[in-house]
């Protein structure tokens, strides 16, 4: 009897760290490697976007928050960088929506190298419970670094809170990149 639960417990942990890959959040930053991020002091917010608006204040708040010990303050307009935010937990096509509502200037594609979001990526490829950061360059609207975090986000308000709040926070701590001549 002893060897049928021990047996049974095994395989349910088992089962267990094989599905924990598909609730852990993955988090990705890139950037361009050609730019010195520490000459960047000012930004300004083009547009936050979620599917619950509750949310948006919730990114806001906390990448206010983060990047403010990261040599940058807010500015309400001509920021040295824009950054947009964009979260979508039921539909890809609100990616679509978000960055063709930027306009033609802005790119969500980068520039450079290959790597998350490499040229041949389409937004139909963003997985659904993702949030993308992206910081451009105010002047030219290039694409200078963006952040992503996908994973599962479910649960009461306090807990969707919290988990925002800790994504925002993981992809800020990367930030500024180092710059390598």
């Amino acid at each position: 009897m002893r060897s049928i639960a021990r047996t049974l417990a095994i395989g349910l942990f088992a089962l267990a760290m094989a599905g924990a890959p598909i609730l852990a959040q993955t988090s990705t930053i890139d950037y361009d490697h050609t730019v010195n991020f520490i000459k960047f002091k000012t930004y300004t917010w083009e547009k936050v976007h979620a599917t619950n608006p509750g949310v948006e204040d919730r990114i806001t708040i906390a990448l206010n928050r983060d990047i403010a010990g990261r040599y940058m303050s807010e500015v309400p307009k001509s920021g040295d960088v824009t950054i947009t935010a964009v979260e979508a937990s039921k539909d890809k096509q609100e990616f679509s929506t978000f960055y063709d509502s930027l306009g033609s200037d802005y790119s969500w594609q980068r520039p450079w190298g290959s790597g998350f979001m490499d040229s041949q990526a389409t937004l139909d490829d963003i997985p659904v419970n993702t949030l993308i950061i992206d910081m451009y360059d105010a002047k030219t609207h290039k694409l200078l670094w963006r952040g992503t975090v996908t994973g599962p986000i479910e649960g009461s308000q306090d807990k969707m809170n919290n988990a925002i709040d800790k994504e925002v926070t993981d992809l800020i701590s990367k930030y500024p990149p180092k710059f390598k001549k």
